[in-house]
């Protein structure tokens, strides 16, 4: 158990003794017996909220992950016999064909609005609590914390949706339901919420409190909004951008760790390149599955789901001669982790990982590429691992800070971050720098930690054409709202195209 993940388990806790309803219906209930009257009667009580607030963080890992990858050059699902089928939903994200009714759409609608109903619920009733009551715990950094959190929430709407409804007021007037707010207002809303509230932030927590919010988080949050500003408004804050990831640089709290993999081994809690993390622990429903989903059936003790696998060609961009990062994919023959013995399929034969794919259908078991980009967590209970997942991880920053100053024509310090963090990977340093370098070099090293949608966006990129899907129109760039949530509020509208 990981001393660490007091604020995971608290929040398991929550979620089993409070009890919260989705947001996809706008009328509901945020709580259902429990209120501000005969609930909160110390700060104990508004912690342990927040803390739940916090827990439903935890959906990030399953659709906003694998709407973020499979949307993206570097990952697909494909059908293996009849294995992934899954009425066909991988195959929309891949594709980018997907509908309002896709599971993995709504899913991450319900879970963003479950989060962002209840952490505005909590924040009213924060904003009601008697001051007097909190000691061991701070009220403007808890209130700072929760306003950091809500606005993380509306960044992922607006992200996916566009236009988003900003709900200012505990409660909504069933008769007349509120409107969405065009992206830019809410663009602003978010960066207004983040800025009053780094003043509270912490700068760092004590290990029994890991995994909550802190000023760089919201810097690094700033940072990622800045840098898809031009996307998100219309208008490029290329020096906004810079200037949050410089806060971040110039903390002196983050570094690169020598070893790339050190970022993602089971204990991980220590990495010194953690800006937001969602911890994790060996656990049902408390774990990290990502290796559950790309690995072989055969590979680990768990029996694996067999999905997940890297698209050919971005796997071909890497430097597998010198650059440790390629050391993620597995490729080839394949070898018990513990005792190195050769492996075999279900049916017996090697298990021999092709690069190939006969299509988005049709694959056999060792048809693909696979990821192993996490340690292998040997205590993993029922498949659940302990690896925490940086949401916003320093390397990314640097990056960022790398394109911000290329794109405000400063080739200089671009090329010498970019060939900092190849130097750790041991990759060839440039001798130049183009956008195209910045983009690949985003691959290499943030290759399936969910970031790649958004690069592809940023960079014009995300409609092309490549392996196993067909150039797409720009409306894609954003999500359907799913048919329950339009028949729920009949004055939200449904995003172009669809």
């Amino acid at each position: 158990m990981k001393r660490f993940s007091k604020i995971a388990l608290i929040a398991a806790a929550a979620v089993s003794t409070l009890t919260f309803q989705s947001c996809t219906d706008l009328e509901e209930t945020i709580y259902e017996d429990i209120t501000s009257d005969n609930f909160f009667s110390s700060e104990g009580d508004y912690y342990s909220v927040l803390v739940n607030a916090y827990g439903n963080l935890r959906p990030f890992l399953w659709n906003y992950f694998n709407i973020s990858q499979v949307t993206s050059d570097e990952t697909i699902v494909p059908t293996r016999g009849g294995d992934w089928g899954d009425g066909g939903v991988w195959r929309e994200l891949h594709q980018h064909n997907w509908t309002p009714t896709n599971g993995h759409v709504v899913g991450m609608w319900n879970d963003i609005n479950k989060g962002l109903a209840q952490t505005n619920q909590f924040i009213y009733d924060l904003q009601a609590a008697d001051q007097s009551l909190f000691s061991q715990y701070n009220y403007a950094e808890i209130m700072a914390e929760a306003r950091t959190l809500r606005a993380y929430y509306y960044f992922m709407l607006m992200d996916f949706w566009g236009d988003c409804v900003i709900l200012d007021a505990a409660s909504i007037d069933p008769s007349n339901l509120p409107s969405r707010s065009p992206r830019a207002d809410v663009f602003a809303y978010i960066e207004s919420e983040l800025n009053a509230a780094i003043p509270n932030l912490a700068a760092s927590h004590t290990s029994d409190q890991y995994g909550r919010l802190t000023k760089w988080s919201a810097y690094g949050i700033l940072t990622r909004m800045y840098m898809n500003a031009e996307e998100f408004t219309g208008t490029a804050r290329w020096a906004d951008a810079e200037a949050a990831a410089d806060a971040i640089i110039n903390s002196g709290n983050f570094s690169l760790e020598a070893d790339f993999h050190d970022n993602f081994v089971v204990e991980n809690q220590g990495s010194s390149e953690t800006v937001f993390a969602i911890p994790n622990i060996q656990a049902g429903g408390m774990g990290w599955t990502l290796n559950m989903r790309t690995l072989h059936y055969n590979q680990i003790p768990a029996s694996p789901w067999n999905g997940f696998c890297t698209l050919a060609d971005f796997y071909n961009t890497f430097d597998t001669a010198n650059d440790v990062r390629s050391e993620i994919f597995l490729v080839g023959q394949q070898y018990d982790f513990v005792t190195g013995d050769p492996l075999t399929d279900r049916q017996g034969n090697p298990l021999d990982f092709t690069p190939d794919l006969p299509g988005i259908t049709g694959a056999s078991e060792t048809n693909g590429i696979r990821v192993l980009k996490w340690e292998v967590d040997q205590a993993n209970a029922g498949g659940e691992a302990g690896n925490d997942y940086a949401v916003i991880r320093y390397a990314d920053i640097l990056l960022h800070k790398a394109e911000a100053s290329l794109r405000q024509g400063d080739d200089a310090t671009a090329l010498s971050i970019v060939n900092d963090i190849r130097a750790r990977a041991g990759a060839t340093a440039l001798t130049a720098i183009t956008l195209d370098d910045i983009l690949d070099e985003r691959g290499f090293e943030l290759a399936w930690e969910a970031v790649r949608r958004l690069d592809l966006i940023r960079f014009g990129k995300f409609t092309d054409a490549w392996e196993l899907k067909d150039a797409q129109q720009d409306h894609v760039k954003l999500l359907p709202i799913p048919t329950e949530a339009l028949g729920a509020n009949p004055n939200l509208t449904q995003n172009p195209g669809y």
